[in-house]
């Protein structure tokens, strides 16, 4: 493919490295490795590099461009549910249920539906993602490998009592059958969550990383329904599994010791290298247990919202996990917690925080990016807009009338809308 010039006059341009520069002209070059940046800052300054006179400027009428944002945590394989209702008489375990029986299960109808999600992402200025691929499932991986997302696709795989030896066959099964790394898109690993994944999947994942560099996720501490789970082995998650016929008193020999989610799995995350997703319930030694971790913490703020985690746990403390030093990313988790099917895209959790939590727009473009990256083991450089860096994608924010606020804070006003500007969406 022959390399191409690319010459953009916006409103603005920001970023999560600090730039914020209003009235600016960008000049890019796609190569074989990306959408190198050639120059930036005003339209003078870009008008005098080399390249840009073969290439006059596309100018964006009201429209601020940033780098490509990162979705850390999300299920592209349930878009076709679409937003659903969550009913609090069923409880979480309800929702499951729900979720097990109208899922797609057949591999074409799996393909689809990631595909849609892939779709929703990009036209939400998504370029990367954490996707949970499903149970035992690679068709999201094979299908992210040919879209334009980059990221990690997470195998996911449940296995409690005597079936985590089953659990454990089919981590390493995939792991030495399965490329780790094609077109930007990595296979990782995610033994589901404390409560349907027992101590030894975690382990045996753990060595699966440390043989084949295999990203790691979880969800953890999510519901109140995992916490009784996990400390006393009751509740309605023990229900379900006897309902389900897969419980097993072996099972009791890991859970039912009155630990906390989070104090069940210190010694795993002590391992090192995990994303864990949600974090709703944090116990008093909460934050010093993640921060010596090292994990990666994504926030799903709609997701919380939908389940109304605000009201079991109180608010989420996102805030001070960031002030701990906790790397903390934004997610949105599926479409069926989100109010509407246009788009699956932080760019939405980003408002929302400003909105209700007045959270700074420089701290929001982190999470949405350069965190997002930490998290998933991308190049952080690649979600900042560096002259002679390659970055992963553009998007491009329209803004209502400019004013005197910078482009970094008009992007966060209501009337916004996002775009994705680089890679161009399929007609």
């Amino acid at each position: 493919m022959k390399d191409r010039i690319l010459h953009y006059r916006c409103e603005g341009l920001c970023d999560a490295a600090g730039l914020n520069h209003a009235q600016a002209a960008l000049l890019l070059q796609t190569t074989r490795q990306g959408l190198e940046i050639l120059a930036l800052g005003s339209p003078a300054e870009v008008a005098r590099h080399p390249a840009a006179s073969t290439r006059p400027p596309e100018t964006l009428h009201h429209e601020v461009i940033i780098p490509g944002l990162v979705n850390a945590h999300t299920h592209l394989d349930l878009t076709h549910m679409g937003p659903l209702p969550y009913s609090r008489e069923g409880g979480f375990v309800g929702w499951v249920d729900r979720i097990r029986s109208q899922r797609a299960t057949e591999p074409a109808e799996i393909i689809a539906s990631v595909n849609e999600g892939i779709r929703l992402s990009l036209a939400g200025g998504v370029i990367a993602v954490g996707d949970i691929a499903g149970i035992r499932q690679l068709e999201p991986l094979h299908a992210l490998r040919e879209s334009p997302l980059i990221g990690v696709s997470y195998l996911e795989v449940f296995g409690m009592g005597a079936r985590q030896a089953d659990a454990v066959s089919t981590l390493r099964k995939t792991c030495s059958t399965t490329s780790s790394n094609e077109n930007g898109v990595c296979l990782g690993l995610q033994p589901h969550a404390p409560y349907s994944a027992g101590l030894d999947v975690f382990a045996a994942a753990i060595e699966l990383r440390e043989q084949y560099g295999t990203p790691l996720c979880t969800h953890l501490a999510e519901t109140s329904e995992e916490r009784s789970f996990v400390a006393d082995a009751a509740g309605p998650i023990r229900a379900m599994l006897e309902r389900l016929g897969v419980w097993d008193d072996r099972i009791l020999a890991q859970v039912g010791q009155g630990r906390h989610p989070l104090h069940h799995l210190s010694s795993t995350l002590n391992a090192g290298g995990w994303l864990a997703a949600h974090v709703n319930d944090l116990p008093e030694d909460g934050l010093d247990t993640l921060a010596r971790s090292g994990a990666s913490i994504v926030y799903c703020p709609r997701c919380s919202t939908y389940f109304d985690h605000a009201g079991t746990f109180g608010p989420h403390r996102y805030r001070d996990m960031i002030d701990a030093g906790i790397n903390v990313a934004l997610g949105t988790d599926s479409i069926i917690n989100l109010p509407d099917a246009d788009r699956i895209s932080t760019f939405d959790e980003m408002q929302l925080l400003h909105r209700r939590d007045g959270v700074p727009p420089a701290r929001l473009m982190r999470m949405a990016t350069v965190n997002g990256a930490r998290a998933l083991g991308l190049p952080e450089i690649a979600f900042t807009l560096q002259v002679g860096h390659v970055v992963a994608g553009l998007a491009a924010v329209r803004i209502t009338e400019p004013g005197p606020e910078s482009p970094l804070e008009a992007i966060m006003k209501p009337g916004t809308s996002i775009r994705m500007l680089q890679p161009e969406p399929s007609p």
